[in-house]
């Protein structure tokens, strides 16, 4: 069983946008350009536990199992030597540690196994569909008992976070001596209808409803519905206050929509409820 710890559910509030390789790659190397002010806190330490840590975002699916993290690392793809997969990942040394930033969030899983086994870590990096505020951040960490502490190297504005402010997980810190097995997850951009694995705010920069939450939130039906179809966004589901699933044609245009959250490229959940009561993380 999983110790399972989560950093609260996104709200309202600046995020980052859906990036290109590029973009991600330039903010990649800004990052590892710029010094931390002295002092300043930059490690959420791992525990040297079995336990999965929720990053960013609210998950809208199960992201995979431990069990993955006992795969030996395979060279699934035929490239994994290539000068480009070699550059997938960058790894700076410094102070007694390696750090790691994902530079092409599209590239082949394997190459960045065969990069991270080149600097001898057994790590696992795998990518799942996120939406636009989470692209390029990490949002899973698993790891097996006896795995040395590692850390999240974080950088501001690139994501919402309840819990954790605008200090976003953009990369990773292992100490050289690391030890251990772990499994990571990055977000990437969805494809065209795509179910996101984890979601950031639909209000935030990037999302499908950017801004618009005062005419979302605490709105009847009526009017949410029609801003929806101006936007050109469709509503996968509905659900009511019990979780219950409803058709969005079979809800009464004087309900309320309590909460929205993103669901696939172009798609929302909606929450909806007679009363107007916020039903938000």
């Amino acid at each position: 069983m999983h110790d399972i710890t989560r950093i609260s559910p996104v709200t309202d509030a600046e995020a980052a946008r859906l990036v290109s390789p590029a973009a991600l790659a330039d903010l990649a190397s800004e990052i590892m350009a710029t010094p931390l002010p002295s002092g300043s806190p930059r490690r959420s330490r791992s525990r040297t536990s079995r336990r999965r840590l929720l990053l960013a975002g609210a998950p809208l699916a199960a992201l995979g199992v431990v069990a993955a993290l006992l795969v030996a690392l395979l060279g699934r793809g035929s490239d994994a030597d290539s000068p480009a997969a070699i550059q997938a990942l960058s790894f700076t040394k410094e102070h007694g540690y390696i750090r790691v930033i994902v530079r092409n969030p599209l590239a082949d899983e394997s190459w960045y196994d065969a990069d991270f086994a080149r600097h001898h870590l057994n790590i696992r990096l795998t990518l799942v569909p996120v939406s636009p505020s989470l692209v390029g951040t990490v949002v899973v960490i698993d790891t097996m008992p006896g795995t040395s502490d590692f850390s999240t190297i974080t950088a501001q504005g690139r994501c919402w976070t309840g819990g954790g402010g605008e200090s976003c997980p953009v990369g990773l810190e292992f100490p050289l001596d690391f030890h251990g097995q772990a499994l990571i997850t990055f977000g990437r951009a969805a494809r065209p209808g795509e179910q996101y694995e984890s979601v950031g705010s639909v209000f935030a920069r990037g999302e499908a409803l950017q801004g618009l939450r005062p005419k979302v939130i605490l709105q009847r039906v009526s009017t949410v519905w029609a801003l929806l179809a101006q936007r050109h966004v469709t509503i996968a589901t509905c659900r009511d206050d019990n979780n219950s699933n409803i058709d969005p044609s079979q809800v009464p245009g004087d309900w309320y929509v309590t909460n929205m959250l993103p669901w696939a490229p172009g798609q929302v959940l909606v929450q909806v409820n007679p009363q107007p009561v916020y039903q938000g993380g």
